[in-house]
């Protein structure tokens, strides 16, 4: 069973986007729904997908969960809460009613010395996603990876997933700070990695295969076949090419050698497991 673990849809007109404005280029500022993928889905072989936030308010996870209702291939949906607010717990028992509602995507303060410590509510909201292993999606750069570790050794049973491998620094073709922080994070058990948005660049620029392939072989070697997912980040990715363009890019970054086992576990069974997914088959 294929599933796309990363992808995103919008209506402009919800009006709560912030960043998708017409800056963002012609190819995002449009509105992307289900029926614009559902067909490329079915030829590509992928059985659902996992919709992930794209704006910090849970008016639009109300909207991703909606959609849920009247789509099939959607499978789950990872919203937005505010992890630092006080009243996280309520709103956050509120969608736990809801069967699609698999994770949440929030928003962290910028804390570059990683001190959590000034974020009492923060760390208490987080212990309690910890005590019920619910998937907490960090989009997050190679500079804050020393902070994600520090906030991981206080709360080390959170179930994070690392959004875009941490986004390297493929265009300076350059592993540092990024493959030591990835390593750091990785040795938490309870971390996942998505291999998603790794063909767009700064600007929209594609990246190949053969450009990718270092950075995924690090990610396999920090994580094991058994901690990674693919996410196809469509409609961004269609800055680079399609969604299929995306599955074959992915797969051919993957070293020679992997058992087929493997490869279904990064192409779908992983995020049935990692997001608890009611699905028929693995």
């Amino acid at each position: 069973m294929r599933i796309d673990a990363h992808q995103h849809y919008w209506q402009l007109q919800r009006g709560d986007y912030g960043w998708l404005t017409p800056d963002a280029g012609a190819v995002l500022y449009q509105d992307y729904m289900p029926k614009q993928l559902k067909s490329e889905l079915q030829r590509c072989d992928v059985s659902g997908t996992i919709v992930v936030q794209a704006a910090p308010t849970m008016e639009e996870t109300d909207f991703l969960l909606d959609l849920c209702e009247q789509e099939e291939t959607l499978l789950g949906v990872v919203g937005w809460l505010d992890v630092t607010g006080a009243d996280f717990e309520q709103h956050y028992l509120r969608f736990r009613t809801k069967p699609r509602f698999v994770g949440i995507r929030p928003t962290f303060p910028t804390t570059s010395d990683g001190d959590w410590s000034r974020y009492p509510q923060l760390l208490r909201n987080l212990a309690l996603l910890a005590e019920d292993g619910f998937p907490v999606d960090l989009l997050i750069r190679p500079a804050d990876l020393p902070a994600m570790v520090k906030l991981l050794e206080g709360v080390p049973k959170l179930k994070a997933v690392i959004n875009h491998l941490a986004v390297p620094d493929i265009e300076s073709n350059r592993t540092e700070p990024w493959a030591n922080g990835l390593e750091a994070l990785a040795r938490f058990e309870h971390v996942t990695c998505k291999l998603s948005g790794l063909a767009t660049g700064s600007g929209g620029k594609g990246w190949t295969a053969s450009e990718v392939a270092p950075y995924v072989k690090h990610a396999i070697d920090a994580f094991g076949t058994e901690r990674l997912m693919f996410g196809s980040d469509w409609p961004v990715c269609l800055q680079a090419g399609s969604f299929t363009d995306m599955l074959e890019m992915v797969g051919a970054t993957l070293p020679t050698g992997l058992t087929e086992d493997q490869i279904e576990a990064i192409f779908g069974g992983n995020a049935v497991r990692t997001y608890r997914l009611k699905v028929k088959e693995v």
